[in-house]
Protein backbone atom coordinates (compact mmCIF):
# COMPACT_ATOMS: atom_id res chain seq x y z
CA UNK A 1 0.00 0.00 0.00
CA UNK A 2 1.12 3.06 -1.23
CA UNK A 3 1.47 5.90 2.06
CA UNK A 4 0.48 9.53 1.50
CA UNK A 5 2.07 12.72 3.17
CA UNK A 6 -0.51 14.79 3.17
CA UNK A 7 0.32 18.66 1.65
CA UNK A 8 -3.95 19.83 1.54
CA UNK A 9 -7.00 19.51 3.23
CA UNK A 10 -10.23 19.34 1.00
CA UNK A 11 -13.60 20.01 2.88
CA UNK A 12 -16.85 18.15 1.76
CA UNK A 13 -20.70 17.94 2.87
CA UNK A 14 -21.82 14.17 2.42
CA UNK A 15 -24.68 14.91 0.40
CA UNK A 16 -26.92 12.98 2.60
CA UNK A 17 -28.49 12.47 6.08
CA UNK A 18 -26.52 12.59 9.51
CA UNK A 19 -25.00 8.87 8.91
CA UNK A 20 -21.60 7.29 10.40
CA UNK A 21 -18.88 6.66 9.08
CA UNK A 22 -19.48 2.91 9.11
CA UNK A 23 -22.69 3.82 7.31
CA UNK A 24 -20.84 5.92 4.68
CA UNK A 25 -17.99 2.88 4.75
CA UNK A 26 -20.97 0.57 3.21
CA UNK A 27 -22.20 3.25 0.48
CA UNK A 28 -18.36 3.74 -0.54
CA UNK A 29 -17.69 0.04 -0.19
CA UNK A 30 -20.67 -0.61 -2.81
CA UNK A 31 -19.09 2.08 -5.48
CA UNK A 32 -15.36 0.28 -5.31
CA UNK A 33 -13.87 2.74 -3.00
CA UNK A 34 -12.20 0.18 -0.30
CA UNK A 35 -8.42 -0.07 0.05
CA UNK A 36 -6.95 -2.60 2.05
CA UNK A 37 -5.23 -1.56 5.56
CA UNK A 38 -2.44 -4.28 6.72
CA UNK A 39 -0.95 -2.48 9.43
CA UNK A 40 0.17 -1.35 11.73
CA UNK A 41 -2.27 -4.31 13.87
CA UNK A 42 -2.91 -2.03 16.35
CA UNK A 43 -4.81 0.00 13.95
CA UNK A 44 -6.09 -2.70 11.85
CA UNK A 45 -7.69 -4.31 15.39
CA UNK A 46 -9.22 -0.92 16.11
CA UNK A 47 -11.23 -0.63 13.06
CA UNK A 48 -11.92 -4.46 12.73
CA UNK A 49 -13.49 -3.57 16.29
CA UNK A 50 -15.34 -0.35 14.89
CA UNK A 51 -17.27 -2.58 12.55
CA UNK A 52 -15.14 -2.38 9.66
CA UNK A 53 -14.98 -5.31 7.11
CA UNK A 54 -11.70 -7.94 8.22
CA UNK A 55 -9.67 -9.41 5.19
CA UNK A 56 -7.14 -12.39 5.37
CA UNK A 57 -4.57 -9.34 5.47
CA UNK A 58 -5.74 -7.04 7.94
CA UNK A 59 -8.92 -4.59 7.08
CA UNK A 60 -10.86 -3.17 4.15
CA UNK A 61 -11.71 0.51 4.63
CA UNK A 62 -13.96 1.80 2.18
CA UNK A 63 -14.99 5.35 3.67
CA UNK A 64 -13.64 7.59 0.89
CA UNK A 65 -12.81 10.80 3.29
CA UNK A 66 -10.41 10.45 6.31
CA UNK A 67 -12.33 12.13 8.66
CA UNK A 68 -16.40 12.97 9.27
CA UNK A 69 -17.80 15.70 11.14
CA UNK A 70 -21.42 14.17 12.64
CA UNK A 71 -24.59 16.91 13.10
CA UNK A 72 -23.81 16.83 17.13
CA UNK A 73 -19.65 17.83 16.35
CA UNK A 74 -18.44 13.90 17.22
CA UNK A 75 -15.35 13.49 14.50
CA UNK A 76 -15.48 10.18 13.28
CA UNK A 77 -11.98 8.73 12.14
CA UNK A 78 -12.64 7.22 8.18
CA UNK A 79 -9.61 6.24 6.58
CA UNK A 80 -6.22 6.16 8.51
CA UNK A 81 -4.01 9.99 7.62
CA UNK A 82 -1.91 7.73 5.55
CA UNK A 83 -4.03 6.19 3.09
CA UNK A 84 -4.60 7.29 -0.02
CA UNK A 85 -8.74 9.24 -0.38
CA UNK A 86 -11.16 8.47 -2.62
CA UNK A 87 -12.64 11.26 -2.04
CA UNK A 88 -11.27 13.69 -4.80
CA UNK A 89 -9.74 12.88 -8.11
CA UNK A 90 -9.01 16.44 -9.40
CA UNK A 91 -5.20 17.50 -8.94
CA UNK A 92 -4.60 13.90 -8.29
CA UNK A 93 -5.64 15.43 -4.75
CA UNK A 94 -6.64 12.01 -3.45
CA UNK A 95 -2.84 11.42 -3.38
CA UNK A 96 -1.69 14.40 -1.61
CA UNK A 97 -4.57 15.57 0.59
CA UNK A 98 -6.84 14.55 3.87
CA UNK A 99 -10.62 14.99 2.91
CA UNK A 100 -12.96 16.22 5.62
CA UNK A 101 -17.06 15.86 5.22
CA UNK A 102 -19.41 17.27 7.63
CA UNK A 103 -22.63 15.39 7.57
CA UNK A 104 -26.06 17.46 5.76
CA UNK A 105 -26.67 18.66 2.28
CA UNK A 106 -25.64 21.97 1.95
CA UNK A 107 -26.51 23.01 -1.46
CA UNK A 108 -29.32 25.23 -1.75
CA UNK A 109 -30.12 24.11 -5.25
CA UNK A 110 -30.06 20.38 -4.44
CA UNK A 111 -31.35 20.00 -1.00
CA UNK A 112 -33.85 23.20 -0.57
CA UNK A 113 -36.01 22.51 2.28
CA UNK A 114 -34.23 20.11 3.86
CA UNK A 115 -35.42 16.72 2.22
CA UNK A 116 -31.45 15.43 1.83
CA UNK A 117 -30.16 15.89 5.12
CA UNK A 118 -29.33 19.51 7.36
CA UNK A 119 -29.08 22.21 5.37
CA UNK A 120 -26.65 23.97 6.87
CA UNK A 121 -23.60 22.74 8.80
CA UNK A 122 -24.45 22.50 12.54
CA UNK A 123 -22.44 25.27 14.62
CA UNK A 124 -21.03 22.17 16.43
CA UNK A 125 -19.39 20.96 13.40
CA UNK A 126 -17.75 23.90 12.65
CA UNK A 127 -16.35 24.47 15.95
CA UNK A 128 -15.33 20.67 15.91
CA UNK A 129 -13.54 21.65 12.00
CA UNK A 130 -11.96 23.97 13.21
CA UNK A 131 -10.13 22.23 16.05
CA UNK A 132 -9.48 19.26 13.70
CA UNK A 133 -8.19 21.53 11.09
CA UNK A 134 -6.21 23.63 13.64
CA UNK A 135 -4.56 19.45 14.60
CA UNK A 136 -3.79 18.96 11.26
CA UNK A 137 -2.20 21.89 10.40
CA UNK A 138 0.20 21.51 13.80
CA UNK A 139 1.20 18.06 12.67
CA UNK A 140 1.11 18.03 8.77
CA UNK A 141 2.64 21.86 8.89
CA UNK A 142 -0.03 22.40 5.92
CA UNK A 143 -0.56 26.27 5.31
CA UNK A 144 -3.91 27.82 5.80
CA UNK A 145 -4.06 28.39 2.21
CA UNK A 146 -3.98 24.45 1.32
CA UNK A 147 -7.16 24.50 3.17
CA UNK A 148 -9.72 24.35 -0.15
CA UNK A 149 -13.35 23.36 -0.13
CA UNK A 150 -13.89 20.38 -3.14
CA UNK A 151 -15.61 22.76 -5.37
CA UNK A 152 -12.32 25.17 -5.00
CA UNK A 153 -9.91 22.39 -6.48
CA UNK A 154 -9.33 23.17 -10.04
CA UNK A 155 -10.92 20.55 -12.70
CA UNK A 156 -13.57 19.16 -9.71
CA UNK A 157 -17.05 19.54 -11.37
CA UNK A 158 -19.41 20.19 -8.25
CA UNK A 159 -20.81 22.58 -6.10
CA UNK A 160 -19.58 20.93 -2.71
CA UNK A 161 -19.92 21.25 -0.21
CA UNK A 162 -22.36 23.47 -1.14
CA UNK A 163 -23.41 27.39 -1.36
CA UNK A 164 -25.10 27.18 2.19
CA UNK A 165 -20.65 26.32 3.17
CA UNK A 166 -19.50 29.66 3.94
CA UNK A 167 -16.47 28.97 5.06
CA UNK A 168 -14.10 29.09 2.24
CA UNK A 169 -10.37 30.17 2.08
CA UNK A 170 -8.52 32.06 4.39
CA UNK A 171 -12.01 32.37 6.89
CA UNK A 172 -11.27 29.29 8.64
CA UNK A 173 -10.68 31.07 11.70
CA UNK A 174 -7.85 28.85 12.42
CA UNK A 175 -4.91 30.85 12.75
CA UNK A 176 -6.38 33.75 14.82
Amino acid sequence: MERIYPRFIVIHHTAGFDSSALTIDGYHRARGFGVEVSSPAGLVKEYVKRGFKKTQAGVMVSIGYHYLIRAAGDVEKGRPDFVRGAHCTALGMNFKSIGIALTGNFDSVDNPDGRKGHKAPTSAQISSLRALLAHLIKIYQIPESCILRHKDVKGAATRCPGDRFWLGPGNYGILT
